[in-house]
Parts: C-alpha cells; structure tokens; sequence
C-alpha cells in the first residue's frame, strides 16, 4: 500500500453583495520556485472554476506563497472596486487586476498548462 501526503486546498473567500466568493489557491513546486494559480470557484456553493491568474511568487515555499496570493487579491479586489454586483465581467476586471499587481511585484506570469518550463 502507498501512503500519500493529503494536503487540503487553501482558499480564499471574500463577500460582495451579500454573496460569499471563493477563490482557490494552488501550488505547484516547478524547481526553483513554487507555481501558484489563483482560481475563481464563484459562489460558495458553485462548481464553476476559472483561472484568474498564474505566476511564480519567488518563493520556495508554499505557505508563504499562499500568503503572497492572499495579499495580491486583497489588493486586487481594492483596485477592481468590486461592488453590489460581481458578475462574469467582475472576474474579468479581477483577472486583470491580479495580472498587473503580481507583475507590479515581481512576480513572473506562469502558464501551468505548458508541457516544458522555460529556463528562470
């Protein structure tokens, strides 16, 4: 029997409009740094997922790069001014909010679809 490490998937909720949303953080270790994506799942209750952004952090750990991405849609969220409503245009503008702020970080966009990883 294999034994493998279960890890529960962070996420991060944040309320507009009386309506709970969560957005899923998740980690990747690509060699020299942690790939972290942030996902929309929508309401709480919802099955729908959509990738709002993907980056590496500069960090090699994951707990730190959870933190990072908490501070990322915080800011985000202010930037976006997300109000009554948050609708699939809401997720765009979060989405482009997320992209110019971890860029403005240093943080480097990250595609976790690719087959190979470019060179650091």
């Amino acid at each position: 029997m294999t034994v493998q490490l279960i890890r529960p998937a962070p996420y991060l909720t944040f309320t507009v409009g009386g309506y709970a949303h969560r957005v899923d953080v998740v980690t990747k270790d690509i060699g020299c740094t942690i790939g972290t994506e942030l996902r929309y799942v929508g309401v709480v209750s919802s099955i729908t997922s959509v990738r709002l952004v993907a980056y590496r952090p500069g960090t090699r750990y994951s707990d730190r790069a959870e933190e990072i991405a908490t501070a990322h849609l915080t800011a985000a969220l202010e930037r976006a001014r997300v109000f009554a409503h948050f609708g699939a245009s809401g997720v765009e503008t979060l989405a482009l909010c997320l992209a110019d702020i971890v860029q403005e970080d240093g943080c480097r966009l990250w595609d976790p679809d690719a087959k190979e990883e470019d060179g650091w």
